[in-house]
């Protein structure tokens, strides 16, 4: 009996889950002894911090924005603190919610790489994911990359759920449920959307693409498209209620101009494309000045600081000047562009980081992020390429890389730093583990 008992203790520690279980509990040790021993997020509150710990209790005494001015950001993270601090929470306690947070995401990639390429991927990008110091550190300051990381991280894990899954009920209730994420994920930065309309371009192009399964007639292109646009339409239908209270707020108290998720964008396009600028300053009449730099620019060593004469929420004027400025100088333009995404994905190190006692840390984890995430994912892409661009067009690979192209497109068209592209890690976290497992062609064709 001791014997049979011995074997089995023995078959159950052998199993991979518990490898799986101990990484992640070390993880969370590690995140707890960070943010409560080493780097309490309340002695950081500065710079971006601070203003969304100001927002916070703005939005807390005015019971809600009260004009353009309080849009310059998405209301998602400030609202989260104001709520925390309208239950007497202190910036201690706001904290704790940060570090909770942080403690999900490895679990979320873990989702995200099970239901895009295998079992085995995600139990590895569990593992990647609790002693990635990115998400360690993120998770111990009042910023919302970590919040946005989860929920983005759920929501395509959503997706990838539901082209898996064989009940269609099932299938579209992930579907709902990765659009229901995806709004939560866009409440802290717009860019989110923008990976999903990258996310369901790529899959509906897959689907027409798709070789047919041996011995089996080739479908005509509705009966592609049918599953492709039942799922895209029902994560629109998830992601409706939070998005579209969200368009309201913002419109409303955006002089009843359509806003989304923030009413600056044509500023952060102004801010990339005005020269080598350090700080870009928006001094209009009625006092509501802003000034706003890029961490790439600061690594880049450069100081000028220019100022317009009108808000940072008037998009057609900041438009009309980075349009100007681009005719005029279309080469540096360029130029800047390519920068902009050099400094994502290259970048020395991410902001805050870089400034904190802390900064080796960074450094060092943007060289395992390039040597261990970045090429193997070039190395993903050559081996899967092999079988021709229809076979690349319509793999899992494929969809695991859009959000990543959405990304690209948008620092291109605004500013670029490794800031920018931490929450999109997981993505190159789940190639990179099934490169490893040997799951990434599993599944290579949409179902």
């Amino acid at each position: 009996m001791k014997g049979l008992a011995s074997q089995r203790l023995q078959a159950f520690l052998r199993h991979p889950l518990v490898g799986v279980a101990l990484a992640y509990v070390m993880g969370i040790a590690l995140r707890l002894m960070y943010t409560l021993d080493l780097h309490h997020p309340e002695a950081f509150v500065d710079s971006d911090m601070q203003m969304y710990v100001g927002m916070a209790r703005g939005l807390l005494a005015t019971h809600g924005p009260t004009g353009p001015w309080d849009l310059t950001h998405p209301l998602g993270f400030p609202g989260l603190l104001a709520f925390l601090f309208s239950r007497g929470a202190s910036l201690v306690q706001a904290s704790y919610a940060q570090l909770v947070v942080g403690c999900l995401v490895p679990p979320a990639v873990g989702l995200l790489g099970w239901a895009a390429f295998g079992r085995r991927t995600g139990m590895l990008a569990t593992v990647v994911a609790s002693f990635y110091f990115p998400f360690i550190e993120y998770g111990a300051l009042f910023l919302s990359e970590i919040h946005f990381t989860f929920w983005l991280t759920l929501a395509f894990a959503g997706f990838f759920g539901a082209m898996t899954v064989r009940r269609r009920a099932v299938s579209l209730v992930l579907a709902a449920a990765g659009g229901l994420a995806l709004s939560i994920a866009t409440s802290m930065k717009n860019v989110g959307v923008l990976a999903a309309i990258g996310f369901f371009v790529v899959d509906g192009v897959g689907r027409l693409v798709a070789r047919p399964a041996a011995g089996l007639p080739s479908p005509s292109w509705r009966a592609r498209l049918r599953p492709w646009l039942l799922s895209a339409a029902l994560a629109a239908i998830g992601a409706a209620p939070v998005m579209g209270t969200m368009t309201t707020i913002c419109t409303r108290h955006n002089d009843g101009k359509f806003c989304f998720a923030g009413n600056k964008p044509a500023a952060d396009f102004l801010l990339g494309h005005y020269g080598r600028i350090g700080t870009l300053d928006w001094l209009p009449p009625d006092g509501h000045n802003f000034g706003f730099g890029s961490p790439g620019s600061v690594l880049r060593h450069y100081d000028e600081r220019k100022s317009v004469p009108w808000s940072i929420t008037d998009n057609k004027a900041n438009a009309a000047e980075a349009w100007r400025w681009i005719g005029r100088y279309p080469f540096e333009a360029a130029v800047l562009s390519l920068d902009h995404v050099y400094d994502t994905f290259f970048g020395s190190a991410m902001w805050p980081t870089f400034g904190h006692p802390s900064w080796p840390w960074a450094h060092l984890f943007q060289y395992i992020f390039v040597v261990l995430l970045f090429i193997p994912t070039l190395f993903a892409c050559a081996r899967v390429a092999r079988d021709g661009l229809r076979a690349f067009l319509a793999s899992r690979l494929a969809l695991a890389l859009a959000p990543l192209v959405a990304l690209t497109v948008t620092v291109a068209i605004a500013t670029g730093e490794v800031r920018y592209r931490i929450p999109f890690d997981p993505f190159f976290m789940i190639v990179a583990c099934a490169l490893v497992t040997g799951e990434l062609r599993n599944r290579d064709a949409p179902s």
